[in-house]
């Protein structure tokens, strides 16, 4: 998920600073936020995981094909839910006026960098044997 925001960043299509955006929500200020942010969104990307996985094992289609399109519908809702929240909630309350802005392209790119995200918790669960057929 960063790689793809950090590539749609460098490109310039969408200026995203997710770990600093995180951080500062928390801290209120640039110093340290990327740590704490970073920090945080790992335990975030761990917990999601285990909540893909769960949700993978329940529907039971074993195999890398089945996961990654699970982990890629995973990630689409995922991600919608998380750019609907960015762009109502999270601009209004930041704290630091450079996140405070609403845009189309940030909101498209978390959405895409969450697809991104359960394209690798699928394949990585499909890989791994977790899945078995009912």
């Amino acid at each position: 998920m960063l790689a793809v925001l950090y590539g749609l960043s460098s490109s310039g299509l969408a200026q995203t600073r997710l770990l600093t955006a995180v951080g500062s929500l928390l801290t209120r200020r640039y110093e340290s936020a990327p740590m704490v942010g970073g920090a945080v969104h790992i335990a975030l990307g761990i917990f999601f995981a285990q909540i893909y996985t769960f949700f993978m094992m329940a529907i039971g289609k074993p195999g890398l094909g089945p996961n990654l399109m699970w982990g890629i519908a995973l990630g689409v809702v995922h991600g919608l839910i998380m750019s609907l929240v960015l762009i109502a909630a999270a601009a209004e309350v930041h704290p630091l006026e450079e996140f405070q802005q609403r845009s189309f392209s940030i909101a498209l790119s978390h959405w895409v960098g969450h697809a991104a995200y359960g394209f690798v918790v699928g394949g990585v669960i499909g890989l791994s044997g977790l899945v078995v057929a009912r």
